[in-house]
């Protein structure tokens, strides 16, 4: 049966989402993200438009923003982007590492049960808008909740702790997805027993970074041996990784079996979109990379899942069945 995917133009059926890059960012105000690296800021409504445009243009049909609320996320942009370039947009609520929030934020002086509420109501009734524009609530709501694990993993404070919580507690509530930053020397282990405890099965979970966060490739079939989807984004960022070793960690993978669990994404800034001035935009996967992949062995069918069919099944909504 078909499922359903929330965008912020409201909920579409799931084999309505066609080719998907579950991790990008399209929006970032100016604040202190912008303060902890000058590539995390993009507000221009019609660059970013310009950007899904180019994109549904070379095939794309969706995009996970995942920038999530009071960290800059311009959730008015997102609604008016989606529309203007007929790209299906999902959203994200949850939460960022802790050095990207203001001293006075949210995270540090509200409880477990204040944060999680809010992350459902995010998703249930709707989005916060920018700082600029006054935080008042808009109609699109979320479809994603993120979170961010650090060296220290979740129990490294006790902010971590209530936030991770909060998280859990919303993604069973819900029925969203959870999609997990890893920090180079974290444990993506460590996450999936986490959410596990708390009920939510580890197909409920996108990995993200992991590609850079620990090139590693017994691990990750560890990683993905456990029902959790990699979403691998290190793609044309030479800093981390050559393309040539991305593409020979994602085919090790399909080898092993695991095409039914790989994500792909560029995890964008400002750094990387045209629109802004690079040199790649959001169509570089579909344009440059899937041809690299075609040639290091990937099949027509593994790209399909890895670009669209395993992104509809990641992102739809699954409610737990009530216990009886």
């Amino acid at each position: 049966m078909d499922g359903l995917i929330r965008t912020v133009l409201g909920d579409i059926k799931s084999s309505e989402a066609g080719v998907c890059q579950c991790h990008e960012h399209l929006f970032i105000e100016m604040g202190k993200p912008y303060q902890m690296a000058k590539v995390l800021y993009m507000d221009d409504l019609q660059k970013s438009t310009d950007e899904l445009a180019g994109y549904r243009e070379a095939g794309g049909s969706l995009v996970v923003d995942a920038q999530p609320v009071f960290t800059g996320r311009m959730a008015e942009n997102l609604t008016a982007a989606s529309e203007k370039s007929d790209v299906h947009v999902v959203a994200s609520t949850g939460f960022y590492k802790t050095a990207f929030y203001e001293e006075d934020a949210y995270i540090y002086h509200k409880d477990e049960n204040d944060i999680e509420d809010l992350y459902v109501s995010e998703a249930e009734n709707g989005m916060l808008s920018s700082k600029k524009d006054g935080h008042r609530i808009i109609s699109a709501r979320a479809g994603m909740i993120k979170t961010a694990i650090d060296m220290g993993g979740i129990y490294a404070s006790g902010v971590y702790e209530k936030l991770f919580f909060a998280a859990a507690g919303a993604a069973v509530r819900t029925g969203l997805p959870v999609i997990c930053h890893i920090e180079q020397g974290a444990d993506a282990l460590h996450v999936v027993d986490f959410f596990a405890q708390r009920g939510l099965a580890a197909d409920r979970l996108l990995i993200c970074h992991l590609d850079r966060a620990r090139y590693d490739f017994a691990y990750h079939k560890e990683v993905l041996g456990t029902g959790a989807y990699l979403e691998y984004d290190t793609i044309n960022r030479p800093k981390y990784l050559s393309n040539r070793q991305e593409t020979d960690l994602i085919v090790a993978m399909l080898e092993a079996g695991f095409e039914d669990r790989i994500l792909l994404s560029l995890d964008t800034t400002n750094a990387r979109l045209r629109a802004y001035g690079a040199d790649m935009g959001l169509d570089y996967i579909l344009k440059e990379f899937v041809p690299q992949l075609k040639a290091a062995g990937a099949g027509e069918s593994q790209i399909k899942k890895m670009q669209s069919l395993n992104a509809r099944s990641a992102l739809t909504i699954k409610k737990l069945k009530e216990k009886k």
